[in-house]
């Protein structure tokens, strides 16, 4: 069945069975970008996996028929591919059908947004934010703010995006990926605040995007800091943040006292990887004070972790920017299940104020639980 159909129901007599002309997985998030056309509308789509909070999003494209003067109800209840009315067509009496060979779909940096382009010219684009209040993407066939598609303007800031993320995917089929450029530069920035490390690990099971655990054995701490997540900016960050190159793009990090045993070691590497990937598989993201869940141990306490930019007592590691993002290592502090409840009800501030009254303590996973009262 066709993802037109799956969203708007079956289709009338009048129409034909709609075509899948293109289709692209996104590079790092549950996603596929697909466009459809019937003999009357094209649209373009992002449709999450079943598994994922994503759901539809869906942009009107163009018209290829006389755009009616109002939108059909009926036809909508029929659960008909609406075609776009026409006081926001630019292009009322319809348009050629879209050839498969003229399209092109650019993801996103992020992956959780993409563009449609046809002969090399953006047509279509839908960033993470669709889909709500009414908005359903950008288009540069329709005038103002139509029903299923708003006016894309030759001064709308995505276009400068679209094509930087054009620029960065074209980056990895260069005989020198990032990777390979930020990962020694990432190495010698951690060895240089916290010595040299004893192993690194890859983490990434032989799958794009690559990544890897830097490991330093202490005498008094052990450290974990991951290796290029930072490579791709956060998905939805600039849904919540008001400026989100502030802080979509992060490494991860976790200081304990030293002493543990390299199988447990081994376990809390592995759990990190596992963890280093969860932004793009859920479309979410990491940031300060937000919680995880950590459950490697079973002679600890200690059952989440909590995020944290800066501490007293933690590493302050400035790492270069990227992208014209700022790249900042979120430190992960196990904490109780009461201590996880306290943030969840009383938000993270009281917390972090709490966090840095016990000093050193935070790197023991051993440690009695805060007062919070």
């Amino acid at each position: 069945m066709s993802f037109l159909k799956k969203l708007f129901g079956s289709d009338s007599p009048k129409r034909e069975e709609p075509k899948v002309l293109i289709e692209l997985r996104s590079p790092s998030c549950p996603i596929n970008a697909i466009v459809e056309q019937d003999n009357q509308v094209a649209y373009f789509y992002l449709w999450g996996d079943e598994d994922s909070d994503f759901g539809v999003k869906a942009c009107w494209i163009r018209n290829l028929d006389e755009a009616p003067i109002d939108t059909d109800l009926k036809q909508l209840e029929e659960g008909i591919p609406p075609m776009l009315s026409k006081a926001y067509c630019k292009f009322p009496e319809g348009q050629t059908p879209l050839q498969i060979n003229d399209l092109e779909i650019v993801w996103f940096e992020e992956g959780d947004g993409a563009a449609l382009m046809e002969k090399g010219q953006v047509i279509t684009i839908i960033p993470s934010w669709a889909g709500i209040n009414g908005f359903s993407g950008y288009t540069r066939d329709s005038v103002g703010e139509g029903e299923y598609g708003w006016e894309l303007k030759s001064s709308n800031a995505l276009l400068e995006r679209v094509e930087k993320a054009k620029e960065y995917w074209q980056l990895w089929d260069q005989k020198i990926n990032p990777f390979q450029i930020i990962q020694p530069q990432l190495l010698q920035q951690y060895e240089n605040n916290l010595g040299n490390s004893d192993q690194y690990f890859a983490i990434d099971g032989n799958e794009w995007p690559p990544r890897g655990l830097f490991l330093k054995k202490g005498e008094v701490k052990d450290v974990f800091v991951t290796v290029g997540l930072s490579l791709l900016p956060m998905p939805t960050v600039e849904m919540y943040n008001e400026h989100p190159h502030e802080t979509n793009r992060i490494e991860l990090g976790l200081l304990l006292n030293a002493g543990l045993p390299q199988e447990e070691l081994n376990l809390i590497g592995s759990w990190i990887s596992g963890q280093a990937s969860i932004p793009w598989k859920r479309i979410s993201w990491f940031g300060n004070g937000h919680t995880v869940t950590f459950n490697v141990l079973s002679n600890t306490k200690m059952t989440s972790v909590v995020l944290v930019k800066h501490l007293t007592n933690l590493p302050d590691i400035e790492l270069d920017d990227y992208r014209g993002s700022q790249v900042n290592i979120l430190w992960m502090v196990p904490i109780t299940e009461n201590e996880r409840i306290y943030i969840m009800d009383n938000g993270f501030e009281p917390f972090h104020e709490k966090l840095d009254r016990i000093g050193s303590e935070i790197f023991n996973i051993y440690r009695n639980e805060i007062d919070l009262n």
